[in-house]
């Protein structure tokens, strides 16, 4: 008679429903289909082996021990002994107590660790065998155990109980592994190529046996492959629309991360696939999100310690170099999502001995598992330089932020002006760093090469990126205030910025390349080179800042279509406002002005459909109420613009960043219906977030300080901390029209 299986059979566990477990089950012999358990792995009978060496092990012991005269079987006759054999007494262990308290330690094995520290280090030794710390058992459970995973909710994802049907055919395999060897490794370096490629075959040759942490990781690679095309290249070469593609593979890759249990993981793989993942989606979620995501990220990674270096923890030279190589990529994703966030870019960045250095200067298949050591680090270009560049601006912040700390000030607060008392050590540091890039690197690339074309651009843009902060123009009240010729100066880098990053997007030589420029678009100089256009119309170099205002359009689609951003509203609104200024400086010096552009033309098109919308919603509202109401709610909501007497709803952005929003602009508590003042007051009407024709309806002069001098425009104050908060917004809280609309 056969045994009980311990799991539903497949069959069962695919419809989700209950299963007899019987061999075959009820089920399978209703429907006339054959029944087939998973095996499970003979734990008992490895369990049984483990104990077979304790014992072992306690009789040499045993033995030893009564060579030295003492009877195991009576432990305390110790009068014989030499006192040296003897164990510690409670007042010798008080003596050393920091030994045995800061004692850390990593139990690894085959891809997995684990990172224990204090108390904990004393619990892993109660193991019967250290190993057993790292038991894991996500490739064990049936497919319907796997699909009840409690944090299903944080990758807002359907539970999928099988995701064999979901890769792609063979061929198609090796073809978007490809695409990721070509586009995504050389910015990344997350993945050890030489190692991973076996792998990669020999799994496709038989999908069925995929263990579910690497299933996870070719999932990620999908999409990540897939996320660094355009639509163009994958209808040509995957023979399909990108949106598709890139829709299927990220639902794929959160079901595999769910039946992988990846909230939990201990495994190397898993975590890689995550981060790849965080890539892949980073430009389709909103910040906060990805920002929280990454998190998660982060606390994964240093559950398995990968914030102290791996040579620290007594790991292999391959393993700790490929967790440098995944911390980094990781911890640099980590600040720039904070940043979108209007959150401190460096908050954590900790440069210090025992923390993990940055990755080696060496070729990938320099590296290879089992390597006794790391090989000398190159002084030559080889394939991490576009890391290796990254890294050395992240010491470069990193010993800003020291610097900051030394001072007493938090580094929550730390930005290259703060430092401004002192911005001759400022100049030196960055003339420093800027030497270390042109004499080790830069000077040695080929223009040629596309990897060492991108380093080049990208490395220069971000040095020029820390010469426009360190002179940042929020630094000055107004325009009028700047000295003529900083601002002379911040404009010529400003224009140069936009043009370095139009480069990267647009260069048929770096199209593999692209997909990482979109999300380091740089926002302050966009808005500075606008606002400095609507200032002074007919500035020196006008021509030229229009020219690449176009191209970072015509680069970044969504910045039109994605109307539920407030940074694509605010600053298509500006960018309206600077060109109206140059039509009329235009006009006043009687010179004919050119065509308008394309962009401009679509987002004067969307603002007046959306100003037709809301329009026809107020005069349907205005149907409803009586005209003592329509005249409480106007005083309360509506405040004049400039042109032409419209009248615009009060459309100032909830932001904790933002000084403009006042308690005024909210209809008292007492308006709102009785019983439901805690959702008003909480903000939890559904309809402030997110909805597009309320965006469309800001007008830039909430954030402009209405200035009634004979000066004009050009000295109006601007609110950069306004532009703050609408760059880390993502939804927009518009104030409620009326107590009704709760």
């Amino acid at each position: 008679m056969s045994s009980r299986p311990t799991f539903s059979c497949i069959r069962c566990a695919d419809r989700k429903v209950k299963c007899d477990r019987q061999k075959p089950c009820g089920a399978c012999v209703k429907h006339n289909v054959d029944c087939v358990f998973q095996p499970s792995r003979p734990r008992k009978e490895q369990r049984r082996a483990k104990n077979q060496i304790l014992v072992d092990r306690l009789k040499h012991y045993e033995a030893l021990l009564q060579e030295h005269g003492l009877n195991p079987t009576n432990p305390t006759d110790t009068s014989d002994l030499d006192p040296h054999l003897l164990p510690p007494t409670p007042s010798s262990i008080d003596l050393e107590p920091t030994r045995c308290i800061n004692k850390t330690q990593v139990v690894h094995r085959q891809g997995r660790s684990k990172f224990v520290d204090n108390l904990w280090t004393r619990v892993v030794e109660e193991f019967r065998d250290p190993e057993d710390a790292l038991e894991d058992t996500s490739d064990d459970t049936s497919d319907l155990e796997a699909s009840d995973d409690d944090f299903g909710f944080v990758l807002n994802r359907q539970p999928k109980s099988n995701t064999r049907s979901l890769h792609p055919p063979p061929e198609r395999i090796l073809q978007l592994w490809q695409i990721f060897i070509e586009n995504v490794d050389p910015l990344t370096k997350i993945v050890h190529v030489p190692t991973l490629r076996p792998a990669m075959q020999k799994a496709v040759s038989d999908i069925g046996a995929i263990p579910r942490g690497f299933e996870v990781l070719m999932f990620a690679i999908y999409g990540a492959a897939v996320m660094s095309m355009n639509d163009d290249d994958c209808k040509q070469r995957l023979g399909e629309p990108r949106k598709t593609l890139l829709s299927r593979y990220i639902s794929a890759t959160k079901a595999a991360l769910s039946r992988a249990k990846f909230m939990g993981t201990i495994s190397l793989v898993v975590l890689q696939a995550l981060v790849i993942h965080l890539l892949s989606v980073r430009d389709i979620y909103e910040p906060r999100a990805i920002w929280s995501l990454t998190g998660v990220a982060v606390r994964i990674a240093q559950s398995m310690g990968l914030d102290r270096d791996g040579t620290l923890l007594g790991l292999p030279p391959f393993e700790a170099e490929m967790r440098r190589r995944i911390w980094w990529l990781l911890k640099g994703h980590d600040f720039r999502t904070a940043e979108l966030c209007g959150l401190a870019k460096f908050r954590d960045l900790d440069m210090s001995a025992e923390n993990t250095k940055g990755p080696t200067n060496v070729n990938d298949d320099q590296l290879y598992p089992g390597m006794p050591s790391l090989p000398a680090e190159s002084n030559t270009l080889t394939d991490v330089v576009f890391i290796a560049i990254r890294h050395e601006l992240t010491n470069f912040a990193a010993g800003r932020i020291a610097r900051f700390r030394q001072q007493g000030k938090s580094s929550s607060e730390f930005n290259l002006r703060a430092l401004g008392s002192n911005k001759s050590e400022i100049d030196e540091a960055f003339r420093q760093v800027e030497e270390v890039l042109e004499t080790k690197y830069l000077r040695y690339c080929d223009p040629t090469n596309p990897l060492h074309l991108v380093t080049m651009v990208v490395a220069r843009t971000a040095l020029n990126i820390v010469r426009f902060m360190t002179h940042h123009p929020r630094q000055w009240a107004s325009l009028e205030q700047t000295p003529l010729s900083e601002r002379q100066w911040i404009w010529e880098i400003s224009i140069k910025l936009l043009e370095q990053h139009h480069m990267v997007q647009s260069s048929p030589q770096l199209k593999q390349f692209a997909w990482n420029a979109a999300y380091y678009l740089p926002w302050h100089i966009c808005i500075h080179v606008l606002d400095t256009l609507r200032a002074n119309p007919l500035i020196a170099e006008a021509e030229k800042a229009w020219q690449a205002v176009r191209h970072t359009y015509e680069n970044n689609a969504d910045m039109i279509s994605d109307t539920k951003k407030p940074i694509h509203v605010a600053v298509g609104n500006l960018c309206l406002k600077a060109y109206g200024a140059r039509e009329a400086a235009l006009q006043e010096e009687n010179i004919r002005p050119p065509p308008t552009p394309e962009f401009i033309s679509q987002l004067r098109q969307q603002r007046e459909v959306a100003k037709a919308k809301r329009q026809a919603r107020i005069a349907k509202g205005s149907q409803s109420e009586t005209p003592a109401n329509d005249g409480q709610a106007n005083a309360r909501h509506v405040s004049p613009t400039l042109q032409g007497g419209d009248m615009y709803p009060n459309d100032n952005l909830g932001s904790r960043h933002s000084t403009m929003s006042h308690p005024s602009d909210y209809p008292p508590p007492g308006d709102a219906p009785e019983g439901d003042s805690f959702w008003f007051l909480n903000g939890f009407e559904d309809g402030q977030v997110g909805d597009p024709n309320n965006v469309m309806d800001m007008d830039l002069d909430t954030i402009l300080a209405q200035n009634h001098t004979a000066e004009g425009n050009d000295t109006q104050a601007f609110n950069w901390q306004q532009w703050d908060a609408w760059l880390a917004d993502s939804n927009v809280m518009h104030p409620l029209a009326s107590a009704r609309d709760l």
